[in-house]
């Protein structure tokens, strides 16, 4: 039987957060901090570091105004108020990317001249997707691994490469199986329970929160087996990885309408938990999220794995491009095309878009995902939101009427 652990409050849910965090910084571990999802876990693990996702965090006061501009995005205001007011873990170094958003650039600038003992690493990503821009990101993966050797004392090991490609190999399919499992029978398994073992894997990759969630892996095969709904999830995994929904996929038909969530780097488990307030408050707990295509869940654990044959900076590097569905790439005829795909073919009915304060990245893609969603006879509500979820009754009591017309209809 698979074991729940969801906390009571979302205070509680921070705090185990804190936890895990602090067993990190006991057990004397090189961290590198990292922000933007599709950060290369696997070179810091080669360099013997232990990549550590930075969360916004509650409660934090203000402390942006001096150095940041008003149009900074609010994660990037409070990733700056929680190095001001000392509330970050140690850190070897801190990880921002170039060519993804002018916010979150801006502030890796902002950061290496207000505090000019921190270690500020750049990678910055092309915003093509071919062979030339598999070689540019190559070629700046290889200058950060020399980066890292040069400035923090720890050089490239194969051996440990090897090992961190496995790892973060083994997640991606766990997580893959667990999020295709969802899709076609949602109830199997809580999407909260799923965004929190993804959340804890991003925050600090380790064998334990592999075991985790592999075991909740293991366990949905084996019901789906007993279903004989295996080999389609199976087909639908490598056809999502693969960028398409196969034909021959059909989704049976419920009772429960079936609800979509979309939009960026957003805190793919704190939404969960307001989901699940909402439902309660609503008396719908039979209510699930079917799918999303959140930057922290879909569009991360959905990428190919590095071959171990060929050179590990191009391997490493053709990994970040296949990240699906990805706002700061070229390509929205592309990515609506597949949205459509997922409309028709997955049955949605109902439609969440988060919006992140000041993520311009995703929310210059909220007309286009109205329409079409309108097209599709899909009800949508937009629910926008901080990084901090201050305003949470308003952001249940919105989600909440969702529900209440989307069921009712």
């Amino acid at each position: 039987m698979v074991q729940m652990s969801t906390p009571l409050t979302y205070d509680a849910l921070i705090a185990a957060r804190h936890q895990e965090v602090q067993e990190l910084i006991a057990a004397e571990h090189g961290l590198i901090g990292y922000i933007y999802p599709h950060a290369p876990l696997e070179l810091f693990l080669a360099h013997d570091f232990t990549p550590i996702l930075l969360w916004a965090e509650p409660k934090i006061p203000s402390a942006y105004e001096a150095s940041l501009q008003t149009f900074c995005c609010a994660y990037s205001r409070n990733l700056f108020s929680q190095r001001s007011k000392e509330h970050m873990p140690p850190l070897n170094a801190i990880l921002f990317p170039g060519g993804t958003c002018d916010s979150l650039q801006n502030l890796g600038d902002v950061w290496r001249a207000r505090f000019p003992d921190d270690t500020v690493l750049r990678l910055t990503y092309p915003v093509a997707n071919d062979d030339m821009a598999v070689t540019y990101l190559a070629e700046e993966l290889r200058d950060l691994s020399n980066h890292l050797e040069v400035i923090l004392g720890k050089r490239f090991v194969m051996e440990l490469y090897q090992k961190a490609v496995a790892l973060i190999a083994e997640f991606k399919a766990a997580a893959q199986f667990i999020a295709v499992a969802r899709i076609i029978r949602p109830s199997i398994y809580p999407y909260f329970e799923y965004a929190r073992l993804i959340r804890k894997f991003l925050t600090a990759p380790s064998l334990n929160s592999l075991t985790e969630i592999e075991s909740v892996a293991t366990h949905l095969q084996n019901e789906l087996r007993k279903e004989q709904c295996l080999p389609t999830t199976e087909a639908l995994r490598h056809g999502l990885l693969a960028g398409h929904i196969p034909d021959q996929i059909e989704i049976q038909s419920t009772d429960e309408p079936r609800i979509m969530i979309i939009g960026g780097m957003v805190d793919s488990e704190g939404v969960a938990f307001h989901f699940d307030n909402a439902k309660a408050n609503a008396d719908l707990e039979d209510l699930e999220i079917a799918f999303d295509l959140l930057s922290f869940t879909y569009r991360t654990t959905f990428t190919k794995a590095p071959n171990l044959h060929f050179d590990p900076f191009t391997e490493m590097a053709q990994s970040i491009l296949s990240a699906p569905a990805e706002a700061t790439q070229e390509g929205l005829p592309s990515r609506l095309t597949f949205l459509r795909r997922v409309f028709e073919k997955l049955k949605i009915d109902g439609l969440i878009i988060c919006e992140q304060s000041f993520c311009d990245p995703d929310q210059f893609e909220v007309p286009d995902t109205l329409k079409l969603a309108e097209q599709k006879k899909v009800l949508s509500v937009r629910v926008p939101l901080d990084p901090e979820f201050s305003d949470r009754a308003r952001l249940e009591g919105r989600i909440q009427s969702f529900l209440e017309t989307l069921t009712a209809r």
